[in-house]
Parts: structure tokens; sequence; C-alpha cells
């Protein structure tokens, strides 16, 4: 069994229009992916399938949260992501490389699995920087006691 098959999407039993699918990004999905700095998440996604003749056009929305680890004090902390892309699945044989945001389908494919999608746009609405949200007062979310040592031993 697929260990990625509750994220296909079956297409081909449905009707030329729109459609809308939901899932939901557990710590269960980041699992599925070893090198996911994503420990615990909570990310649920809706996307508006609009099936056409030639092309699916995916508009994928996400929102929710995921626990990652500090980059200054290494302790976790939830970072909130959001964010809508689009995704066109095109049938026929084309170059994936020219256009990111088109994947290329045989003629006879009857289903997507958006898993590598969906990891991949959560990836990308995390902050480059992955630290604590300030507390009130601006002072630095991170532990205190990893901030002192971190003080102590810089030059």
């Amino acid at each position: 069994m697929n260990r990625f098959s509750e994220y296909i999407i079956p297409f081909g039993s449905c009707s030329n229009g729109l459609h809308l699918f939901e899932f939901e990004l557990t710590d269960k999905f980041f699992a599925l992916f070893p090198d996911s700095e994503a420990q615990k998440a909570t990310v649920s996604v809706r996307i508006s399938l609009l099936k056409q003749e030639r092309q699916l056009q995916l508009d994928i929305h996400l929102s929710g949260t995921v626990t990652l680890p500090c980059d200054r004090c290494l302790e976790e902390y939830e970072q909130p992501v959001a964010g809508d892309f689009t995704l066109y699945a095109k049938f026929g044989h084309g170059n994936n490389e020219e256009e990111f945001d088109v994947v290329w389908l045989p003629f006879e494919a009857y289903q997507i699995d958006v898993s590598q999608y969906l990891f991949e746009y959560v990836v990308l609405s995390l902050p480059l920087r992955k630290v604590h949200p300030d507390k009130r007062g601006g002072k630095p979310g991170c532990d205190p006691e990893m901030m002192d040592l971190l003080k102590n031993l810089s030059v």
C-alpha cells in the first residue's frame, strides 16, 4: 500500500468543473518526510480542483501551526503557517523543469498524489529564520538560560 494514499486526489471519477478536497496534515504526515524540520503539526488544507478537458487547476489554501526547533536556543516553539498556492496539472509529455507550478501527467492518469506538493508548500510558508516570537515588552521568547549561555560564550 502506498504510504501517501491519503493524499491522492482521484480526479478521474470527477466531472469537468469545480470539486473541493480537504486534508489534515499532522505529525503522521510529516513523519513520512525524513528531512522534515516540523516535528508536530496541525495544518488544514483545502484544495479547489477545477477539472478541465486538458488540464487540472488546483488552488491550495493551507493554514495551521507546526512545531519547530528555534534557530537561536533550540527549544521547540509553534510557528503559524498559511499560504495560497496554485498548481496546474497538464496532460501530455511536457518538461517539468520549465515551469515551477506545472506538473505533467500522462493522458491515461486518473489520480494525482499531492503529498509532495503539500509538504513543499508548508516548507515554503515557513520563515527563513525560525525563532521564538518575542514576549510582551519586546523580550526574546527564547529560553533565558540558553540566551545567558550564548551571551557568555560569544566573543
